[in-house]
């Protein structure tokens, strides 16, 4: 399974929503993503197929605006070269929220891998794409997530390779465990949890960076682009 948080047409609100042959069927119940995820792997289920039978609306997933699949209510531990740290969770965007400077940045670097979401009890929900963007000084400027949280149906276990490029040229590639083991029990509660083991060159604004997760899907952000 493969949904989103998605900015409504028809009302202008968040709504979850479920990616089904090149469409997004808008979920029709009022629980948000993170509610949904946080259920057992039966009730995600019965909920997709909840979607895609009477949906409160379908658009086609290129013109659907992307939010943040999830938006953490506290600190995101984040495995970045080695080492643990916290991400604020106010830096997590969508991918089609851009990549936008911070006042006198003149570029900004890419940390890739993904992201690993987590349910009631430490139930492992599914997985995002992911990237940290930082300026030269290496201070965090946005969390990227998504387009979509994918769920253990989609994938068998395997690790997961994430990379980067710019005009067809790999900048950066990620092999992250898909077995889970680089999680520690005690981030298992937070809800999400980032793997970001390769870092691209700083990259100037108006480039363009294609992130692809393979089977997580993948996105290209325009450096310097925001909204």
């Amino acid at each position: 399974m493969r949904w989103v948080t998605y900015l409504s047409p028809s009302g202008g609100n968040e709504r979850p929503g479920v990616i089904d042959d090149g469409c997004v069927f808008g979920y029709p119940g009022g629980q948000s993503l993170p509610e949904l995820l946080a259920e057992n792997g039966g009730a995600l289920g019965g909920a997709f197929q909840r979607a895609l039978a009477a949906p409160v609306e379908i658009i086609v997933e290129f013109e659907t605006r992307l939010c943040a699949p999830v938006r953490p209510a506290g600190p995101v531990p984040a495995l970045i070269g080695g080492a643990w740290t916290t991400l604020d969770p106010a830096l997590v965007r969508g991918t089609d929220d851009g990549a936008g400077l911070p006042p006198g940045a003149q570029a900004a670097s890419a940390a890739v891998g993904a992201a690993a979401l987590f349910g009631a009890g430490g139930r492992h929900a599914g997985y995002a794409p992911a990237c940290l963007w930082r300026t030269p000084g290496q201070g965090p400027v946005a969390l990227t997530l998504g387009p979509a949280v994918v769920t253990g149906d989609e994938f068998d276990g395997t690790d997961l390779r994430v990379t980067a490029s710019v005009d067809d040229t790999e900048l950066a590639r990620a092999e992250i465990d898909g077995g889970l083991g680089w999680v520690p029990a005690e981030h298992r509660g937070g809800g999400v949890v980032a793997s970001l083991p390769a870092e691209t060159r700083l990259l100037e604004p108006g480039e363009e960076l294609f992130v692809d997760g393979g089977p997580l899907g993948g996105f290209e952000i325009r450096v310097g682009s925001g909204v």
